[in-house]
C-alpha cells in the first residue's frame, strides 16, 4: 500500500530529529570528556604540586636539620655574632688595660691602646704622634729581648745580632771600681765628659770624667762619652763638640761620642724657647764637628727627646742612644743603643747602675 504524502513528511521529520539528538549526544558527549580530561588535568597537576611543595618542605626540613639556615636567619646571626665579638673585645681591652694600669701605670696602659703612634705623657697630659712610616724601624719585635736571670736584658730574636752590653757613669756614681765592672761581664762604659749649665750656660767638666777615664782604659773595658747639652744656638754647639774633643784627645775612645739632648727643667732654662728645628740645628752642629774630628757621632735622648724635641727626619743618618726603661721596646725607628734600666746591679758600682744594650757593634777589629 503506497505511503502517503503525509507519512513521507512525518517520517522525514521523524529522521531529522533523530539526527539532532545523536549530534547533540556526541556533542554533550564530547563537551563531557573534555571536562573530565580538564578536571584529570587539574587533578594531576594539583597532585605535582603538592608532590613538589612536599619535596620542598622535606628539602627545608633536611637544610635545617643539617645545620643550615635561610637568608634572613644568617643575616640575623652574622649581626649577633658581630655584637657578641664587639663585646668580647670590650672585655679583653678593659681586662689588659686593667692589668697594665695596676702592673705599670697609666703611660703604659695608653701606649699598649693605641699601637700606630708614639704617646708621649708631657705638661700633664698625653700626646700622641703618628708613627712616620718613611723614617727607617729598628727589625726588632717586642718578644726578642727578655730579662735574664741575671737582671739584664738579653737578646732572644732570630737574626744574628752582636749585642752587647755597657753602662752610663758619671759624678753621680762615686767612686767605681772598674776592674770590678769589667768582672762582672760589661764590655763598655759611656762616660760623661761634663755639662753646660742651663741658668748661666758655662760648660763645666764632670767631677769624676779624669779618673774614669783612666781607670775604665786600665780595666780594659771599650769606652764612648756623652755631653749634657744646653746650647741655644750653632756657635755654642761648635764649642760644646770643642770641648769635648779637646778632653778626650788621645784617649782610644772606641765607642760613639753622644750629645744628650734633653727638654728644658723649668721655664726659667735658657733652653725653654728652643724650637725642634733650633734644636735639630744644635745637635746636627755638634754631630758634624764629633765626626770631623774622626768620632762617632751619636744622640741621646728619651721618647720625648726623638717626638717633641728634635725634627727626627733630619737626623735620620745618625746613630742613636734611646733611653726607655723597661723590657718591650716602644721606640719604633732605627736605634744603636738601648737604656733598659737605671736600677741595674753592676758589682764595682754602689746603688743603681743605667744598663745599656748596644745592637751594634763599635769595637776595633783586632787585626
Amino acid at each position: 500500500m503506497p505511503m502517503k504524502k503525509n507519512d513521507n513528511a512525518n517520517h522525514s521529520s521523524g529522521m531529522v530529529q533523530k539526527t539532532k539528538d545523536l549530534i547533540s549526544i556526541i556533542f554533550l558527549s564530547l563537551v563531557s570528556l573534555l571536562s573530565l580530561s580538564f578536571c584529570i588535568g587539574l587533578l594531576l597537576t594539583n597532585a605535582s604540586l603538592r608532590r613538589q611543595v612536599d619535596a620542598s618542605r622535606s628539602e627545608l626540613d633536611a637544610i635545617e636539620s643539617e645545620g643550615y639556615y635561610t637568608t634572613a636567619q644568617t643575616e640575623q646571626l652574622i649581626e649577633n655574632a658581630q655584637a657578641k665579638a664587639k663585646e668580647d673585645a670590650l672585655d679583653e681591652i678593659r681586662d689588659v688595660f686593667r692589668d697594665s694600669l695596676n702592673d705599670k701605670g697609666s703611660l703604659y696602659a695608653i701606649r699598649g691602646l693605641f699601637p700606630d703612634s708614639l704617646v708621649v705623657a708631657s705638661d700633664g697630659e698625653y700626646r700622641f704622634y703618628p708613627i712616620d712610616e718613611s723614617i727607617e724601624k729598628n727589625q726588632f719585635s717586642a718578644d726578642d729581648f727578655k730579662v735574664g736571670e741575671d737582671g739584664r736584658l738579653q737578646y732572644y730574636g732570630l737574626e744574628d745580632i752582636p749585642t752587647l752590653t755597657g753602662v752610663q757613669i758619671s759624678r753621680y756614681q762615686g767612686e767605681v771600681d772598674f776592674k770590678k765592672v769589667k768582672e762582672s761581664g760589661i764590655d763598655f762604659v759611656m762616660l760623661r765628659t761634663g755639662i753646660r749649665g742651663t741658668s748661666e750656660g758655662a760648660i763645666l767638666q764632670d767631677d769624676y770624667f779624669s779618673r774614669n777615664i783612666k781607670d775604665a782604659k786600665d780595666a780594659g773595658l771599650d769606652i764612648g762619652v756623652y755631653f749634657e747639652s744646653a746650647a741655644v744656638d750653632e756657635k755654642e754647639a761648635e764649642e760644646e763638640a770643642d770641648f769635648v774633643i779637646n778632653l778626650i784627645s788621645g784617649k782610644d775612645i772606641t765607642y760613639p761620642v753622644a750629645i744628650l739632648a734633653k727638654p728644658a727643667e723649668s721655664n726659667d732654662s735658657r733652653t725653654s724657647s728652643l724650637s725642634p728645628n733650633d734644636y735639630t740645628k744644635i745637635i746636627d752642629t755638634f754631630c758634624k764637628k764629633i765626626e770631623e774630628a774622626g768620632y762617632t757621632p751619636m744622640i741621646y735622648g728619651n721618647i720625648l727627646s726623638f717626638t717633641e724635641l728634635v725634627e727626627k727626619k733630619e737626623l735620620t743618618d745618625r746613630d742613636i742612644w734611646i733611653a726607655y726603661v723597661g723590657d718591650r721596646q716602644y721606640y719604633p725607628y732605627k736605634f744603636n743603643f738601648w737604656e733598659y734600666t737605671k736600677m741595674g746591679t753592676v758589682d764595682g758600682i754602689s746603688g743603681g747602675a743605667n744598663l745599656i744594650l748596644s745592637v751594634t757593634d763599635y769595637r776595633v777589629p783586632e787585626n
